[in-house]
């Protein structure tokens, strides 16, 4: 009986040493036989990361593993499978195998210019291998600090970042609010390098914040590293102006220093880094291009909606002309699912729906509705969008109040041009109901799946 392991390595389960876990199965799996170990995209388990999930015959679905934090719990993942113990006396293998995880984190963390991450765990390990020292006051001075004077509470420079001042915060739900920011710093960076004959990129793409929370359990730093896809165009960055849709979590540890945030003040966010390719909507670029687009998406991760649409018209909203092939020039339909009291960026969605082309803004758009979030509302006084009004006489649009179904995905997948590239954005739990839906309707790699 074949066993599959199917290990994520989209990329939070790689900042969590989602490549390790590959690597760890592979070589546990080779002990076992009969195995079958490949990566895949996002699972939307991305809270719970690194996550690998395992096919079986004996069993009638398929059984997700998350959190394997270490080479321990990768050998767990594979036992549990085959249903055998492993023999792993060499303890030697196992202290080689737990090195090489923490230094793959540590490049992908070096990758994205997440300086607290990288240097997690570094300062306790320097008594027993001192030849960690050079790569920790590199990376120390890379964030700013001198690995002799740690009592800089922020620095004045950190690598691959730019000060931002907060302009303006607008409440748009009960729950969320756009923050407007501002910035003349020229290491703010571009999201499309080009000039002196290098061609732009073509892509979606993020930034990094820094949440100045003082000591935390993330790393030394004192600061914590939150990735946000700006609303804003790429021109508009260009031109030191950025837009990001937050929401508020009670118990989150960014957004609640994010809450606090009193204008003008300013914030550290980093360059620009690629989120996905286009036109193929996919993190490496090596994929299809899509004859239709379906992006179905939940809550804040709504946000991946505006910069997917720049690319219908690069020349107005990214600054720059492309060939005809790499624009988006196929149909888009939109869901989203929101709650009652958090429905954001309806307005926008409403104008590209009216104002649609066979190529251009939003051809369809499904609006799902559900009950009110139980947290107590940080604005409460603000007034959220009404639907019925917002999409009143837009023939392409409807409305249900209830939770997105299969039965509509279908519906609307059938009548697609195809190949069609669905793209899910939005939090764990509706990325996995996503994904658990698609996986019956679509061929696994048509889905991309990203975290909001």
């Amino acid at each position: 009986m074949v066993r599959k392991f199917f290990v994520c390595q989209a990329a939070t389960c790689r900042h969590h040493g989602g490549e390790s876990v590959l690597k760890e199965i592979e070589e546990l799996a080779s002990l076992v036989g009969n195995c079958v170990v490949e990566e895949t995209g996002c699972l939307g388990l991305c809270s719970q990361a690194p996550a690998v999930v395992v096919i079986n015959g004996r069993w009638s679905k398929e059984r997700a593993h998350v959190r394997i934090n270490s080479f321990e719990a990768s050998v767990k993942v594979v036992e549990s499978a085959c249903d055998q113990k492993i023999p792993l006396e060499d303890r030697a293998l196992q202290k080689r195998f737990q090195g090489l995880r923490e230094e793959r984190i540590r490049q992908q963390a070096v990758s994205v210019a997440h300086w607290n991450t990288a240097l997690r765990g570094m300062a306790e390990k320097l008594a027993h291998t001192p030849s960690l020292f050079a790569e920790y006051k590199y990376l120390l001075n890379k964030a700013g600090f001198d690995p002799l004077n740690m009592t800089v509470r922020i620095p004045h420079e950190i690598e691959n970042y730019a000060q931002w001042r907060l302009e303006e915060v607008l409440p748009v739900s009960h729950h969320s609010a756009l923050y407007r920011f501002v910035s003349q710093d020229p290491k703010r960076g571009t999201p499309h390098i080009r000039g002196r004959g290098r061609a732009p990129e073509l892509k979606t793409w993020h930034t990094t914040m820094l949440a100045e929370v003082g000591p935390n359990l993330e790393g030394p730093l004192p600061w914590i590293e939150r990735d946000y896809t700006p609303v804003s165009s790429a021109s508009e960055w260009e031109r030191g102006r950025c837009d990001i849709l937050i929401k508020i979590y009670a118990n989150g540890k960014a957004t609640s220093w994010i809450s606090k945030l009193a204008p003008p003040c300013m914030v550290w966010l980093s360059k620009p880094h690629k989120t996905l390719h286009v036109p193929t909507l996919v993190s490496d670029g090596s994929s299809f291009s899509p004859s239709s687009v379906l992006l179905l998406l939940g809550g804040t991760g709504v946000v991946a909606l505006p910069q997917i649409l720049d690319h219908q018209n690069p020349i107005h909203n990214l600054g720059f002309s492309t060939h005809k092939r790499d624009r988006l020039l196929v149909p888009i339909h939109v869901f989203l699912s929101c709650r009652k009291d958090d429905i954001l960026l309806l307005p926008q969605i409403a104008k590209c729906c009216h104002t649609s082309t066979p190529t251009s803004g939003v051809q369809g758009f499904t609006l799902f509705v559900t009950n009110d979030n139980s947290d107590m509302p940080l604005f409460p006084e603000t007034v959220g969008d009404n639907p019925e009004e917002a999409l009143d006489g837009i023939p392409n649009t409807r409305i249900f109040y209830s939770r997105v179904t299969s039965d509509v995905i279908s519906d609307t997948l059938e009548r697609m041009p195809k190949p069609c590239r669905i793209v899910v954005s939005g939090p764990d739990g509706f990325n996995k109901s996503a994904r658990d839906m698609l996986a019956d309707i679509v061929e696994t790699d048509h889905i991309t799946i990203l975290s909001a």
